[in-house]
């Protein structure tokens, strides 16, 4: 079963934290089927500093931010490591998660997660509702969650203090403990 469309149009918060013990899964080579659960994320909302699209701002860059929840919005960070996140939220308004780990020994960290699964900007703009290649299924239970502040977005001041990094408590494959 894949996630609806609902699942990506309720509140960001809520969504989030939902979304931490989910399967994402994703075609690679020889039709073969990736599927592991992800255990950190990340929450950007365009109303606050951390995000791309604070205030509203829409750009060539970050515009897949402002999709109709359940997108991918794939971005290149600091010019070699493509993030992956997911959209939530109703079209046009700015709210994604930043994927950071699954569940599997090569997925620790966002841009080691993207590497290994070879997803590039090519990737950015997929609706993972309709997609054969990428899409997220329901977590089997809910897992026990810590939160904490995001990573590498001291620029956001007091934004940046923001509890809003979730993942599996415990989990060995979470990129810095909580």
């Amino acid at each position: 079963m894949i996630l609806n469309r609902d699942f990506f149009l309720q509140n960001p918060m809520d969504a989030a934290k939902q979304l931490v013990g989910a399967h994402f899964c994703c075609k690679l080579q020889d039709d073969y089927i990736f599927r592991a659960r992800i255990c950190e994320l990340e929450l950007y909302t365009e109303t606050e500093k951390g995000c791309h699209a604070f205030g509203g701002k829409c750009t060539a860059k970050n515009d897949a931010m402002f999709l109709l929840g359940g997108h991918t919005y794939v971005y290149l960070c600091y010019g070699m490591y493509n993030m992956l996140n997911i959209v939530l939220e109703k079209e046009g308004v700015a709210s994604a998660v930043l994927i950071r780990a699954l569940e599997h020994n090569g997925c620790e960290g966002p841009g080691k997660l993207t590497r290994f699964l070879g997803i590039t900007r090519a990737d950015n703009k997929i609706d993972l509702c309709n997609s054969k290649k990428m899409w997220i299924e329901p977590r089997d239970s809910a897992p026990e969650i810590v939160s904490g502040k995001r990573i590498g977005i001291d620029y956001a001041g007091l934004d940046a203090e923001l509890p809003w990094r979730f993942a599996i408590k415990g989990s060995p494959f979470i990129s810095k403990s909580i």
